[in-house]
């Protein structure tokens, strides 16, 4: 099931949890930072636009922390670091079994590493001889400019964040001025959007790739059970040579049940449960195949597999290609003849 955003901040927070004891048990300074500290400085907790939580350490405790993974639990959570697959670009502590898709989905599918739930770890770094951090490191170009007087941390003070006391820098405002500039209600709304556009508490994004990327993985000698009765069948059977093991197809419109289309029968989806087994492959061929994973998994059936031409389009052998970069030999899919 798809959460709301009350759920996602909930893991947030357990994950600021364990970041903090972990801090207060190995003696690392950490500060609250970015959007987190002026949604403490504002609202004592989440900013009303907010969904993620953003904490700040001192490089010197930045790679300490980096260099330990195993003082977190590591069946329940993970710290990535850039150096790991996903190429991140500052340290995120994930939790494992869940789900959070920022990029656009095609480019989720191909992004490997570790994509569940997260807060970020920013690294302050120290410029030499002028008594001040920055952070080399953060997506945004003002952000990344933005120059922090070391004095503007130390000694921290503390402010609640939903319930939970956090370190605050010693200026507080003097940061988020330099960040946002005037930051006086409602500048940033209007430019705000979420972080995530999907997210699942309670599946992990290993199942979500798989299925999206994973059809053929394991396919040999496997009954193919195909749902969806429009042009896009058409495709996959002329893209893949594996008409010889497709026992039919399904489509909702009733019209179409007990004919033929491009040589495979169409069926009735009440007919499919009875059909799939541990010897079947059931995959979705259909531009609606959101709505007929819903209605498959209202089924009782998990078990599926979802087929995105522009997924399989871009790959020659290896190789991630756009299409108008594709020489005309190349040319050679049956939806671009």
């Amino acid at each position: 099931m798809v959460d709301n955003v009350s759920r996602l901040r909930k893991v947030e927070l357990e994950l600021l949890e364990v970041f903090i004891d972990v801090c207060e048990e190995h003696n690392l300074k950490w500060y609250a930072f970015l959007g987190t500290l002026l949604g403490i400085q504002r609202n004592g907790g989440f900013l009303p636009w907010d969904d993620d939580i953003d904490v700040a350490m001192p490089m010197m405790d930045y790679l300490n922390l980096c260099e330990h993974r195993e003082w977190f639990d590591t069946e329940k959570y993970l710290l990535q670091v850039p150096q790991d697959l996903g190429l991140c670009r500052f340290a995120k502590l994930r939790k494992n079994g869940t789900t959070a898709f920022r990029e656009e989905f095609l480019d989720c599918l191909k992004t490997e590493g570790h994509q569940g739930i997260s807060i970020d770890i920013i690294p302050l770094a120290e410029l030499p001889g002028m008594g001040a951090y920055h952070t080399p490191t953060l997506l945004n170009k003002e952000k990344k400019e933005a120059v922090y007087l070391k004095s503007w941390f130390e000694p921290a003070g503390t402010g609640m964040f939903e319930g939970m006391q956090m370190r605050i820098p010693a200026m507080p405002r003097k940061i988020l001025n330099e960040v946002y500039g005037e930051w006086a209600w409602p500048h940033g709304v209007r430019e705000s959007r979420p972080s995530c556009w999907f997210f699942d508490t309670e599946r992990g994004y290993e199942g979500y790739i798989r299925r999206y990327t994973g059809m053929l993985e394991g396919i040999e000698g496997k009954k193919i059970l195909l749902f969806g009765a429009a042009d896009s069948l058409r495709i996959w059977l002329e893209r893949f040579n594996l008409r010889g093991q497709v026992v039919c197809a399904f489509d909702n419109f009733s019209g179409k049940w007990g004919k033929e289309l491009y040589g495979v029968e169409i069926k009735n989806p009440a007919e499919l449960p009875a059909l799939a087994d541990k010897d079947s492959r059931v995959i979705i061929v259909s531009l609606w195949h959101q709505e007929i994973g819903r209605q498959l998994e209202g089924m009782g059936i998990d078990d599926y597999y979802v087929y995105i031409d522009e997924y399989y389009d871009e790959k020659i052998g290896n190789k991630v290609v756009r299409r108008e970069d594709l020489k005309d030999g190349d040319k050679k899919f049956a939806r671009w003849e």
